[in-house]
């Protein structure tokens, strides 16, 4: 039996579609994003949204930004984290990787942390951007460690007072940027980033997760089906109203048998 082009349940609340493919998910997951936007922009005249900067985004992105009812000279572009250390202009950093995507539609404005020498005093600068006002829509991943942004497992906090935050990023983190070809190696890779809290992630109106891949299917099952907590981060998404998540049948597959999101696999060939 073949697998369905998409499947849409619900896990503990929250929306989950399930795609044949990572290029499926990517197009859903734009797609629903471009709405997202459109209807924000229909009403206010205006969008505000934060994107994850990362090789699971990639599709999502490209249908988003091709999409000619969005208007992206009055959308207020984002990004959730950057890495502390790293060279002036240099092409690790995720504000130019995300820069290098949105250019093609140009949005209205495109806000960058810059660390630099003093990244305390930019956690301020880029919190007060950001809490100027709710944000529209939060485009995000899950980590291999179930982080969201770079809120790492056990040093996260769903009631974080602060807006922007400095941490030292976890191993495994630092790894996944290898493999993903980001990084030539470990050493490479810096130890300490800016990211946003898990609660200025998830005070946007809506949510919209897109995770493909085998290796990310443990994070996803720890994220809809494991305890709600600190131990995997992307747990918090299910405290959201409003929060759609797009995976590929890869990312879907540890799910529990029997559980709505994962039903449409049993027995697929």
């Amino acid at each position: 039996m073949s697998l369905p082009e998409e499947s849409e349940r619900a896990v503990d609340g929250v929306r989950v579609h399930v795609c044949h493919d990572a290029a499926a998910t990517g197009a859903s997951a734009g797609g629903e994003a471009a709405r997202i936007l459109r209807a924000a922009v229909a009403t206010k005249g205006r969008a505000r949204v934060l994107f994850a900067s990362a090789p699971s985004q990639e599709e999502m992105l490209r249908t988003l930004l091709s999409d000619p009812l969005v208007d992206w000279s009055t959308v207020h572009a984002f990004h959730m984290d950057e890495y502390v250390g790293l060279p002036e202009g240099s092409t690790h950093a995720f504000g130019a990787w995300l820069e290098e995507r949105l250019s093609a539609a140009g949005p209205g404005r495109f806000e960058r942390m810059t660390p630099g020498l003093e990244p305390a005093r930019e956690a301020s600068r880029y919190a007060a951007l950001v809490r100027a006002a709710q944000m529209d829509l939060v485009c995000m991943g899950i980590g291999m460690n179930g982080h969201i942004a770079f809120n790492e497992p056990g040093a996260a906090r769903f009631d974080d007072p602060e807006t922007v935050r400095l941490i030292r990023l976890d191993e495994t983190s630092r790894r996944q940027q290898v493999e993903e070809g980001l990084f030539p190696a470990l050493d490479d890779v810096p130890t300490h980033a800016l990211t946003l809290t898990v609660p200025a992630l998830l005070s946007a109106a809506a949510v919209v997760v897109t995770v493909h891949g085998s290796h990310k299917a443990p994070a996803v099952a720890a994220s809809l089906e494991g305890p709600l907590g600190a131990q995997c981060p992307a747990s918090a998404i299910r405290t959201h109203p409003a929060v759609s998540v797009y995976l590929d049948a890869a990312a879907a597959g540890r799910l529990t048998p029997g559980n709505p999101a994962a039903g449409h696999l049993e027995g697929a060939s």
